[in-house]
């Protein structure tokens, strides 16, 4: 397949669907009731909120993840919902753990904070599989 069939073959408002979820399950993920908690201490995480640039945080994410969500859904769409779930899983665990993983090694950075950050891309990519391959 080529790249041009790919990027036609995306279907635009499941992907604007799912880059608002990743962001309630970015929100669910690191709050205290999941892992917040153990973000925070792994990031020796201290930076006051009014020092963030919020709109470059929050609007940067949300393009990185519309351009990740938009090349999964070029791969997956319609093409059922198991093959999109298990579509999802490999990408996240083949591509995403890993490079994050070669990043953490190197930074010196904690396994538990890999999972944590890994593990919320695993599940964001997985749901996202499933439903781009049903819609």
């Amino acid at each position: 397949m080529l790249v041009t069939d790919l990027f036609s073959a995306i279907h635009w408002l499941p992907v604007v669907v799912m880059t608002l979820v990743s962001f309630a399950l970015g929100a669910f993920w690191h709050s205290p009731v999941l892992f917040g908690k153990l973000w925070e201490k792994e990031n020796n995480y201290n930076i006051p909120k009014d020092e963030l640039n919020m709109p470059l945080v929050f609007g940067g994410t949300a393009v990185l993840h519309f351009v990740a969500l938009a090349g999964l859904n070029a791969v997956i769409s319609g093409s059922g919902a198991l093959n999109g779930l298990l579509t999802g899983l490999l990408v996240s665990i083949v591509w995403t753990l890993t490079t994050l993983g070669g990043t953490y090694l190197f930074a010196n950075r904690s396994i538990k904070l890999l999972l944590v950050d890994a593990g919320m891309y695993v599940v964001l990519f997985a749901l996202a599989g499933l439903i781009f391959g049903i819609w």
